[in-house]
């Protein structure tokens, strides 16, 4: 076969766009040799890496950072020791599902509002706009860097929902399976509102307070505001804020102050005020109507049920996600832990 110019540079072609292909393939979708060779680092010293991610390192000073940021978040002053490997291996997690958002996903949605929203909030969290600056600062962040940071974050949640979600469909069919598997501890104890004012005896004269506390109820028998009268006497402090509200109290062996006669035979009478004394003090109550125990239905218990499935699919999906991440990136040895 006679060999022409022409079919030279036709094999050239050939073969120069296979090299093409292949390093197109390996660099956005495998992130084979080629990636590796150009995302390694080779100058930098071992010392200060914690991890090394497809070329990228996780260093000792980023996991100091980040211990910082989660323990101001959490209101603690150091991390411990039992949650800094934990720790290491969710920035070795983040970093992987930033460089999968870097360079497998183009097509994710503009996230600088709910950034800018998120560093509202834990703005919010902060006693001063200046300390917050402060703290920024502390962390190696601007105002401007510390947004983009949390841009890409939010783009990386979306995408890992993007992966999760299909692996977190829940039909009213596999609500009603479990709830026939639930059924018998679904049930609701018999229930009923309370609102209350509270005087301690506590290092008290207890005839005075008795007193005080028959004062009140004939107040409130007169016409007086329960709920101010709550506000302002009762020494409650989880309720009186509310009014006195305790919510709905449950017929339970757990229940508060059960030697108090809300059920059953003799239990105290519905929208009338009742002074009754318990071990802690006397008690101004203004008790709802009882209502029965009962088991709910199964279109009651839906919303609940299905909830509660997707939170545990939507859990093994994500850790199946980084699983595979992981298991990938190990098996094409771009990843290194050096430790803590």
């Amino acid at each position: 076969m006679k060999i022409t110019p022409l079919r030279i540079f036709s094999l050239k072609l050939a073969f120069f766009s296979a090299v093409l292909v292949y390093m197109a393939v390996d660099l956005l979708v495998w992130h084979g040799p080629v990636w590796g060779a150009l995302h390694r680092q080779q100058g930098e010293p071992h010392v200060d890496r914690a991890a090394r991610v497809y070329g990228e390192s996780v260093t000792h000073d980023e996991l100091v950072r980040f211990e910082q940021e989660q323990n101001w978040l959490r209101g603690r002053s150091e991390t411990p020791r039992m949650e800094r490997a934990a720790m290491l291996m969710e920035l070795v997690r983040r970093t992987l599902l930033r460089i999968r958002t870097r360079y497998n996903d183009k097509n994710l949605p503009d996230c600088t509002e709910e950034a800018r929203a998120e560093l509202a909030k834990l703005e919010s969290r902060a006693i001063s706009g200046q300390e917050f600056e402060m703290w920024l600062t502390s962390q190696g962040y601007t105002r401007q860097s510390f947004e983009q940071r949390l841009v890409a974050m939010t783009k990386s949640a979306a995408l890992l929902e993007r992966a999760v979600d299909p692996h977190c469909a829940v039909s009213d069919e596999d609500a009603d399976k479990h709830y026939e598997l639930l059924h018998d501890v679904l049930r609701i104890p018999a229930h009923r509102k309370v609102r209350q004012i509270f005087l301690s005896t506590l290092d008290k004269d207890p005839r005075v307070v008795e007193e005080q506390a028959r004062s009140l109820l004939q107040q409130v028998k007169d016409g007086a505001d329960f709920a101010q009268l709550a506000r302002n006497m009762s020494e409650d402090d989880a309720t009186a804020a509310r009014g006195g509200d305790l919510g709905d109290v449950y017929d339970t062996s757990e229940r508060i102050l059960p030697e108090l006669p809300l059920f059953g035979e003799g239990a105290l009478p519905t929208d009338e005020a009742t002074l009754v004394q318990s071990r802690w003090g006397w008690h101004i109550l203004i008790l709802g109507k009882v209502e029965p125990a009962r088991t709910p239905s199964a279109r009651e218990c839906r919303p609940m049920l299905k909830s509660a499935i997707r939170s545990a699919q939507r859990e093994l999906a994500v850790r199946a996600f980084f699983d595979a991440a992981l298991r990938e990136a190990f098996s094409k040895e771009h990843l290194i832990i050096y430790g803590e």
